[in-house]
């Protein structure tokens, strides 16, 4: 069918949906099918599954997008990640989603509000999300994909610092989560520490009789952004070539262990052998500066802890992706860690 101009029903724009999803709903809310409006921007006619494919559109496309959608080409672009930059050769192709990206459905009461036909799915560079709104834990675990966690307020809470913990990091922030969120998996992993209380009260929760890989990142997550938030405080002392006490000469990387430690209220359990994933990680961001630099180099300038980071060794070259996938840290939740090395062996002064 022949479309132009703006179509007569328009749908609200949802921060974070993909390019294929916002196509799929606006077609439904005027009952066309998603080809019709693909033919209209781009000349191409094919159905789209928001769930396994994603929509490259080049710049005259979105434009033709933007008239239909009845909005501006840079409303779409900030609503839209992936309309950020445009496809290179044709002006409308597919790609399937590759290994480490894909979408989580919206939150299914926020859909509910907006009284959408479909459902809007949001881009994850993490197999997870969280609604803050309506407290719920968006994911990809088939029929767990969303629930709710109105008994594990402290998961919400946590992503609301987790978000201003990026904002105030800035790009650097991504590979502390990834770094933290490996440590929490060696912990779960090993057993040290998969059994303390909190952890085992959360999976109780989620009506789990067994530990179940799926629900690995909600029983981490509060965990993981105050590691997070603790390997910064050290990493803003390293990048002046400063120990977490703010002396030039070493590190007392023990001292910032037990601080961890005490942040998150499981100081006998790292005391007991959990502060082994810890020291790894000191191990591959450990101090690289002669201490006679360290000695002649200048304080950290007033308001530093409120400015953004720069990318330290060994994450120079930032990419987004999984947090496994990032980290530094080289294993892998649900395989054997019974020979977790690290080249060069010992640990850091």
């Amino acid at each position: 069918m022949g479309l132009s101009g703006a179509l007569p029903l328009q749908v609200a724009l949802v921060a974070g949906e993909s390019v294929a999803s916002f196509i799929r709903r606006l077609a439904a809310a005027n009952g066309l099918e998603a080809a019709d409006v693909l033919t209209y921007v781009g000349g191409v006619r094919r159905g789209v599954d928001p769930q396994a494919v994603e929509v490259r559109l080049g710049a005259a496309a979105l434009e033709e997008l933007a008239v239909l959608a009845g909005r501006s080409v840079d409303q779409l672009r900030r609503a839209l990640p992936t309309a950020r930059q445009a496809a290179s050769g044709s002006q409308v192709r597919t790609v399937v989603w590759s290994a480490g990206q894909g979408v989580v459905q919206q939150c299914a009461i926020c859909s509910q509000v907006r009284r959408d036909a479909v459902p809007a799915w949001l881009v994850a560079v993490q197999e997870f999300d969280v609604c803050a709104r309506h407290g719920r834990w968006l994911g990809c675990a088939g029929s767990r994909s969303q629930l709710s966690l109105a008994k594990l307020p402290e998961v919400v809470v946590a992503h609301e610092r987790r978000r201003r913990f990026e904002r105030r990091v800035g790009p650097y922030a991504q590979a502390l989560l990834a770094d933290a969120f490996q440590v929490a998996v060696y912990w779960w992993q090993c057993g040290q520490m998969a059994a303390c209380g909190r952890w085992a009260r959360r999976e109780a929760v989620l009506g789990l009789t067994r530990r179940r890989l799926w629900a690995v990142p909600i029983v981490v997550y509060p965990e993981v952004v105050t590691l997070a938030e603790a390997m910064a405080v050290r990493e803003r002392q390293r990048c002046y070539g400063r120990g977490f006490d703010g002396q030039t000469t070493r590190w007392h990387t023990g001292r910032w262990t037990r601080w961890v430690g005490e942040r998150l209220g499981l100081s006998e359990e790292l005391a007991a052998g959990g502060e082994r994933a810890l020291n790894l990680w000191l191990m591959a961001h450990r101090n690289s500066v002669p201490v006679v630099a360290r000695l002649a180099g200048s304080l950290p300038p007033p308001g530093y802890r409120a400015q953004q980071m720069q990318p330290l060794a060994p994450h120079r070259r930032l990419a987004a992706g999984p947090w496994e996938q990032v980290s530094c840290l080289p294993w892998r939740l649900g395989e054997p860690m019974t020979s977790v090395t690290w080249e060069g062996g010992g640990f850091p002064a």
